[in-house]
């Protein structure tokens, strides 16, 4: 009796799930538009959910917003000649003025350099030839502090993000602190670069002078390096390299140190092919817990794996190292 009941119970909730089914099905093909059958539905479902697995999956970078927005919002300000003025007969945009001008300032800077390397021409001829550019340099970060004053809102977002910035740096010292006041607090000066270069009050910040700081921040100048070489390889980009794709995807953050230091790390090791052997680099691995990692049964450690557990340690030293360098309000925009 118990066996039978249970039969039928499960019979009844069979039948139950079959009628609930169809009604779904039902209300499903009175939703769907006249004309489109079941297999047009399912397909158009098919594609709706590939797009927003498709715009999940390629979601734009920081970098490719922040390049973006440079095209669609600043070339048009760029290239316009409505700023120029109307009674030029051969007005230029920003984009062309900046052109000229840069390829004239390197040009000025060659030809003085000629000079200065010149032997037949007098130490007050070399110094009338550098005069040129001294003043060229000083026009424009007037220029720059003449605007600032007058606009103070895209100074300090330029100056934020940027190591260094233009100054006019007076002779006198009772005029240093007003100018350092200006630079750190008025434009906020490397606030959000990607290094941390600002500390926060009563904090330190790191040292240059530390060699291991000094090999990071060269490393990080050879993986761009190797982006520009594999750009002249292959200028249309056929290919996507391990440096280009750091370079313009993957902003150098906390969050990415790990994918940056394996690209570094690769360098490294190009370099130096045993850094467990390096005087420096073996400090950062040479603890006597990672020499004794991998003991085995009679109490010693292999020499290859000792020297693997010394070049793991140095490696994830660095790691930390650079995560200490980075600026967590870095701005990737």
């Amino acid at each position: 009796m118990k066996a039978s009941r249970a039969t039928g119970h499960r019979a009844g909730q069979r039948e139950t799930k079959k009628r609930s089914s169809r009604a779904k099905l039902s209300n499903e093909r009175k939703d769907q538009p006249a004309g489109n059958s079941d297999r047009e539905v399912h397909e158009q479902r098919d594609g709706e959910l590939m797009a927003k697995t498709g715009t999940q999956v390629h979601s734009p970078t920081p970098e490719e917003e922040r390049r973006r927005r440079w095209i669609v919002e600043g070339t048009p300000v760029l290239t316009t000649e409505e700023f120029s003025d109307p009674e030029d007969a051969d007005p230029k945009p920003m984009l062309a003025l900046n052109g000229e001008a840069t390829r004239d300032i390197q040009e000025l800077a060659r030809q003085i350099y000629c000079c200065c390397s010149d032997k037949k021409w007098t130490s007050y001829q070399k110094r009338v030839a550098c005069e040129q550019l001294v003043e060229l340099a000083l026009l424009s970060t007037e220029s720059i502090y003449r605007l600032a004053d007058k606009f103070p809102q895209p100074f300090p977002e330029i100056a934020e993000e940027s190591s260094h910035f233009p100054s006019l740096f007076p002779a006198h010292a009772e005029e240093l602190p007003s100018l350092q006041k200006l630079i750190w607090d008025g434009f906020n000066l490397g606030k959000r670069h990607t290094f941390k270069l600002r500390a926060a009050p009563r904090r330190k910040t790191f040292s240059m002078k530390t060699s291991v700081n000094t090999l990071l921040t060269l490393l990080i100048h050879l993986v761009r390096e190797q982006a520009r070489h594999y750009d002249k390889l292959d200028p249309d980009w056929h290919y996507l390299d391990e440096y280009r794709e750091l370079d313009r995807h993957v902003p150098l953050s906390p969050q990415n140190v790990k994918r940056w230091l394996d690209a570094m790390w690769k360098l490294l090791l190009m370099q130096i092919p045993e850094p467990e052997k390096h005087p420096r680099l073996r400090q950062l691995g040479n603890f006597p817990s990672r020499r004794k990692k991998g003991m085995n049964l009679f109490g010693s450690v292999g020499a290859k794996t000792q020297a693997a557990n010394i070049r793991a340690t140095i490696k994830a030293k660095l790691g930390l190292y650079l995560e200490r360098m980075l600026n967590e309000q870095t701005a990737h925009k």
